[in-house]
């Protein structure tokens, strides 16, 4: 983990998610000013997550022939025309067109990205490799909305989407003259050579642990896109809490998601993984619908700092298990069809938490979030029954075979 290719992409990755994340929790606010309301302060949050599901699987697909880094690159770029769309929008409706536009760049820099990590991973070691990745986005996107709140309070709206396109710049530039056009790939993990055919997407969903964590990315973002389109207007509107605070919120269910990462990636390649999904989902569901009772600034945040936890040790063992399904099936195309279940479900969650909110208030897409992701967990369980999640340090699973069950080291 420290060559120049992973600590060039960590950084940048970092530097680029802090900029993506500045804004995030401002638009359905800056929306609202603008006269939004209901399904589309919802569609402000989320609208980028319906060209994610058109792109992302295309743009994972392709990086398993052409390279990870011209994606990546150019997922940077289209952020920062995005950024510059912001900043001149006159109407909600801009707001959630240059919203569609920067899902373009999101397909592109988060599956392509992990895709290239995955690249780099031992056998076995899966969830510490990836466990480390994850804490550059995730504390990235905890510490981008509270910089934000900073900057917003002191210089505006429109100084927040300057600040997003530097950093975005920033990033574009640390991959473009650091980060190696190839990963380092040990031929005897590598599915796909050029100029074979790429499993399609069909043939790649048939593997049964390709279709259990796509699923689980689905399920898992119709919760987070329900959540995530509400929390800052709850939290302004209805608690009365200040920008920076309303930054300070969301920080802390990423920072404290993001310091548990490395930790819970180092157990999920010694315990069950399914067992990890079943425990840090329930958790995040129990916190999350607590969240929803809440009238306390205080007591919020010491649900979301829960839910972080929570939700670490289910998203590194997810990440873990994209991994192992990705040498079977090509490392772009399973990180892709994530980011398109992930796209999906933050469209349908949040469109469904706006007309919870029209029609009961705005505490109920927290409730509905809550039952959505035990419901997650139970679909994911019966996907995974049987199937291996890991495999051994000394090799890789071909295609369509299974390993047993195990409760140490190479279990799920």
């Amino acid at each position: 983990m420290r060559s120049p290719a992973f600590l060039s992409l960590y950084f940048a990755v970092f530097v680029g998610v802090l900029g993506i994340s500045m804004v995030s929790p401002l638009l359905p606010v800056y929306a609202e000013e603008l006269g939004a309301n209901g399904v589309w302060l919802g569609l402000t949050f989320s609208a980028f997550a319906i060209t994610q599901a058109i792109f992302g699987p295309y743009a994972g697909r392709l990086s398993d022939r052409y390279g990870r880094k011209p994606f990546i690159l150019a997922g940077l770029s289209v952020y920062v025309v995005a950024a510059i769309g912001y900043l001149t929008a006159e109407t909600f409706y801009q707001v959630i067109a240059f919203r569609m536009f920067s899902g373009i760049g999101t397909s592109f820099i988060f599956s392509v990205s992990r895709a290239y990590i995955g690249d780099m991973t031992p056998p076995g070691q899966e969830g510490r490799w990836l466990g480390t990745f994850a804490t550059g986005d995730i504390i990235g996107f905890g510490t981008g909305p509270l910089i934000a709140g900073l900057i917003r309070q002191s210089l505006g709206f429109e100084a927040v989407f300057v600040a997003m396109a530097l950093l975005l710049s920033t990033s574009a530039f640390i991959v473009l003259i650091w980060l190696p056009a190839r990963p380092p790939v040990h031929s005897a993990r590598r599915v796909h050579k050029s100029g074979q055919p790429l499993m399609s997407f069909r043939s790649a969903l048939g593997l049964p642990i390709v279709m259990a964590v796509t699923v689980l990315m689905l399920i898992t973002s119709l919760s987070n896109g329900a959540i995530m389109s509400f929390l800052s207007v709850l939290l302004e509107d209805h608690i009365g809490a200040a920008p920076f605070f309303v930054g300070a919120a969301f920080a802390t269910q990423d920072i404290s998601a993001g310091i548990a990462q490395p930790l819970m990636g180092r157990i999920a390649d010694r315990r069950s993984r399914r067992v990890m999904v079943a425990i840090g989902l329930t958790v995040s569901a129990t916190f999350v619908g607590v969240l929803g009772l809440m009238d306390s600034y205080v007591l919020v945040l010491t649900m979301l700092l829960l839910m972080g936890v929570g939700s670490a040790v289910a998203q590194v063992a997810t990440g873990a298990m994209q991994v192992v399904a990705g040498r079977q099936a090509g490392m772009g195309t399973v990180l892709g069809l994530g980011s398109a279940g992930n796209g999906i479900g933050i469209v349908i969650g949040s469109v469904v938490g706006g007309l919870l909110v029209d029609a009961f208030s705005i505490r109920a897409p927290f409730f509905f979030a809550a039952a959505m992701t035990i419901v997650g967990v139970l679909v994911f369980l019966l996907l995974t029954r049987g199937v291996a999640t890991s495999e051994p340090r000394s090799g890789t699973l071909r295609l369509n075979e299974t390993l047993p069950e195990a409760s140490g080291a190479g279990g799920s």
